[in-house]
Order: C-alpha cells, then structure tokens, then sequence
C-alpha cells in the first residue's frame, strides 16, 4: 500500500441491493485489479475517502464506527433506497443521498410511478444531505422546502485517481494517433452516438485522420449498424472492437489516440472524460460534468455547433506543444478539483457530513 493522500472523513457509499459486491477501499486502490470495479463513478467517492462500497445497509451497520456518513445511491425503486436511509439513521448514522443514474432523462424515468415519487420525496425530507455529481439540480419533489433543500444540496464531482502514480494510462506521445468514439450506445437518445461517429466521419476526411476507434456494445444490430457507417470513413479508417473490453484493455485502446470525441448530451457525470483525464488525453465534444470542468473549451456549449470545437481540434492534431499545453492544463484542473485527494478534502469541508 501506497498513502498518495490522506482524507479528513471515510465514506460508506451503498447501492441497496445492487449487483456490485462488498469492495474495501481500507488500503487505497493502489493499483488496478481487473477482477474488481475500478474506483471510478460512485464507487470512486469510497476509494477517495478509504471507505468501502456495500449493496446492504445491514452489512454497513456492522462496521458503523468506521464511518462518518453513508452515501445512499437512490435507484429506480427509489422505496428501496427509503428503507435503506430509513435503517441508517435509525442506526445512528449521518446519511446523504444522490441519485445512481442522475442525467435529467434517466431521472424522469424513474420517477414515473407514484410510489416513486413519493418514496423520492420522502427521502429529501429525512436525509441528511443531498449530494449532485454533476451540474444538473436533482428535482425537488415532496414536502421538503425550497431553502431547507438548498441547505441540504452539495455539488461534488465524482474523483478520478489522477494524483495516484499507477492510475497513470498515458502513452508517449509518439504513440498516440487517430480519434476514439467515446459513446458506445445507438438506444440512448441523447448519447448522440450515430451523430458523434458521423460527424468523425467528417473530421477525418477534412483532417486526414488516419484511424477512428469505436466500441460496440449493442450486439448484433450495433455491430451491423457500425459496418454500415463504416462506409462514410476513408478506407480502413473505422475500427470497430466488436465487444465490450475490459477496463485496462478499454484504458490502454483509449489511451493509445491522440483524442476522445463524443456528441453525449446527457447532462451525466462524465466517465469518458474521467478516462481521458487517466490516460492523460483529451476528450472533446461532449456536455458532460467533468468534460466542462477539465476541457472547458473542447465541450459543447449547448448548441451542438462544433464548428469552433472542430477548429481547436485539427489545431491540436496538428501541433504537438499546443496539444501538450492542453492537456497540462487539464491535470492542473483535475489536480486542484477532481483528484481523490481534492474531492476527499469536499467531503471534509461538509458540515453535513464532517459533523
């Protein structure tokens, strides 16, 4: 084990009957594991803090004492979650809540139901804090009130291992070429994945980019899909994994591209430019939290005009010590916001959660 950081408070992050297993973050995750999730979205909050990832409130009431608060994910059956939050407090413990699946669409359509809604609305009422991972305000349902909800709401980003030397994918940069599609759905709307792998279409022959990367993920259908789109590329241009990777063969795929390009609109987190954060690349095109964050003027401004994204990015293809520029730019923005240690010392400057 490795200490790169030390963190003011430990976090209990639960996902009540989920499919992830118990994973301790004790030690740090001081080098990846391919058999375990890496730490990265929700569980990225428990391995910045040394705390531990669990899918039974139970199982956290065990280890109470280690915890300074429990971070309680809220899933479609949202009346799940309210039992958890429920049981935690019950228990004595400080309980902040935030949604597994935040953009605005996914969020709508868990909230669809009745029993939904209220079991939502109840839980703002009684959780102790309410955390946001991205830009985007969850609603506010129920008989809580404006102010006390706004108290009650801190935006967090979800951390990226950036100031952990093992986490460090990046390829020299002689070994970098090509563009990689960071979408991999054609059934979510608002990932824009057919427009993205169009649009590079586009850039590469105006760019003369010699290979773009894409993975599919949609079995049969997306892959004959994908041969399809193939045809709007230079010759041997598009390359397709057929299958989903696992996460170091993904890593070191992406990180072998001189950049990611996506037209995802769907108001999430932002894996994909986490990912280019660890591989030390730039990820453009996107709307995402983290990509607004650390590549502010390589995202979308809402219009989808990429006219001018497009400009910057044949300049940064084309030149190596602006492309160098860029990317040292958005570590010192990671370093300073999204790395563990950073996103650890958010949490402790929480009163709802440090006590």
């Amino acid at each position: 084990m490795s200490i790169y950081h030390s963190s003011p408070i430990t976090l209990a992050v639960l996902n009540p009957g989920g499919r992830d297993p118990y994973l301790d973050y004790s030690e740090g995750p001081d080098r990846y594991n391919p058999d375990i999730h890496p730490p990265v979205n929700f569980h990225a909050y428990a391995a910045a803090t040394y705390g531990a990832f669990f899918d039974s409130a139970r199982a956290v009431l065990k280890m109470r004492d280690r915890y300074d608060a429990v971070l309680v994910l809220i899933r479609r059956r949202a009346w799940v979650s309210l039992d958890a939050v429920r049981e935690l407090q019950a228990g004595g413990m400080r309980v902040v809540v935030a949604w597994k699946e935040c953009s605005h669409n996914q969020v709508s359509r868990q909230l669809r139901s009745v029993r939904a809604l209220r079991a939502y609305g109840r839980i703002l009422e009684i959780a102790d804090g309410i955390l946001t991972p991205t830009f985007a305000t969850p609603p506010l349902t129920g008989g809580i009130g404006y102010d006390e909800f706004r108290r009650k709401l801190k935006f967090i980003p979800t951390p990226y291992p950036v100031d952990l030397p093992p986490w460090d994918f990046s390829h020299p940069l002689e070994e970098r070429s090509g563009m990689f599609i960071g979408t991999r759905e054609f059934k979510t709307e608002s990932r824009n994945h057919v427009q993205a792998i169009a649009r590079a279409a586009s850039l590469a022959h105006r760019f003369e980019i010699p290979r773009v990367t894409v993975i599919n993920s949609d079995g049969r259908r997306g892959l004959l899909l994908l041969r399809e789109l193939a045809k709007a590329f230079p010759p041997g241009c598009l390359r397709i994994h057929e299958n989903r990777l696992r996460y170091p063969e993904y890593m070191q795929s992406l990180a072998s591209h001189r950049i990611v390009f996506q037209m995802d609109r769907s108001t999430v987190p932002g894996q994909v430019a986490g990912d280019s954060l660890l591989a030390r690349t730039i990820c453009a095109g996107g709307s995402s939290t983290i990509e607004k964050m650390a590549f502010g003027p390589f995202s979308d401004d809402g219009s989808i005009r990429l006219e001018f994204i497009h400009e910057r990015i044949e300049r940064i293809l084309q030149d190596d010590e602006e492309y160098a520029k860029v990317i040292e730019r958005s570590q010192l923005i990671a370093s300073e916001n999204l790395s563990f240690a950073a996103v650890a010392r958010q949490f402790g400057e929480w009163e709802i959660v440090a006590g």
